[in-house]
């Protein structure tokens, strides 16, 4: 657990700062769970406390995620400090607007009723769009100068494509609440597409794939593994990984339900958990042949005989007592 701590640690002032925000984020998810929780509240509907819950843990690991990748890319003092602040106060402003709401008893999203809930909506867009562009900016530094190892640099710029994807997937919401909203001149309770198909699963799944892909790249090295065996455990994550998503959007796409299996997308599902599980094999085959290496006696028959002479002249070296 120490290595993985350390191998996960930040350091540029610019990713403190950003992991700082990420701890108030998440506190605030977990707290708004334990009211929740203690209050026997309702989970659904559009002013549940579900809301500052999952954009706090979300916004919280995602803003974690981009100060851990711009620790590991080439300096660049200005940039780092303008990407965290502006990562940093767009992330925290989101999820406060949406928790003040929340504690208003008011929908935070499609909410034109009043003038105050207006503003408040037109706040939310603005710092979506500045974390929309600090992430774009992160994107393209990560793709133009990878980390390294190998491993660690397919993950982050696979991770950071896959974010980009669902800001597409949220545009695409915004799209089919306003509609919604134009129809029925109220906000939804939940975006969907069609009878049952719901976006925010696909967009839940292109915003979280990079941490995915980050402990696919790290944990094979802190197993023993060589860099080559993690390089291939990322490229069937990452593979089945997207071939997830991509279903998960056809699914959303067809107005059918994430746990609806009669598509024929679900093709692509099965494809994308047999990648998962062959990653997963691959490192518990790499994992336990390292630990038989490493708990292995050696065959004195394949020792340097000029090391075993030098052993067995040391052996009978006599040490003159130092009384």
């Amino acid at each position: 657990m120490r290595a993985l701590a350390t191998a996960l640690s930040l350091h540029k002032p610019a990713s403190r700062q950003l992991g700082a925000a990420a701890l108030i984020l998440l506190a605030s998810g977990l707290c708004h769970l334990l009211v929740l929780v203690a209050v026997n509240g309702q989970w659904a509907g559009p002013i549940s406390l579900r809301k500052p819950i999952t954009f706090g843990f979300s916004m919280g690991m995602l803003i974690w995620t981009l100060g851990w990748v711009i620790d590991r890319l080439p300096s660049r003092p200005r940039l780092e400090a303008w990407l965290g602040y502006a990562l940093a106060g767009s992330g925290l402003l989101e999820v406060a607007l949406i928790t003040v709401q929340a504690w208003r008893g008011v929908p935070s999203h499609f909410n034109y009723t009043t003038v105050q809930d207006l503003v408040v909506f037109v706040f939310m867009g603005t710092s979506i769009a500045v974390l929309s562009a600090g992430l774009l900016v992160t994107t393209g530094w990560a793709v133009a100068r990878p980390p390294s190892p190998p491993a660690v640099g397919l993950a982050v710029r696979a991770g950071l494509v896959l974010a980009v994807t669902g800001l597409g997937i949220g545009q695409w919401m915004i799209e089919l609440g306003n509609d919604f909203v134009e129809q029925f001149d109220r906000g939804p309770d939940q975006v969907l597409a069609g009878d049952a198909g719901t976006p925010t699963f696909p967009h839940a799944l292109a915003f979280h794939g990079i941490q995915v892909f980050i402990l696919a790249a790290i944990v094979p090295g802190l197993l023993g593994l060589s860099a080559r065996a993690a390089q291939r455990i990322v490229r069937l994550v990452v593979s089945g990984y997207s071939l997830l998503l991509l279903w998960s959007i056809v699914q959303a796409a067809t107005g059918r339900a994430p746990l609806d299996p009669h598509g024929p997308e679900t093709a692509l599902a099965v494809v994308g958990i047999g990648c998962c599980v062959a990653a997963a094999a691959q490192l518990l085959v790499g994992y336990r042949a390292t630990r038989t290496s490493s708990t292995a006696d050696p065959d004195p028959r394949d020792a340097d005989p000029a090391v075993v002479g030098r052993a067995v002249a040391d052996r009978e070296t006599v040490v003159p007592s130092a009384l």
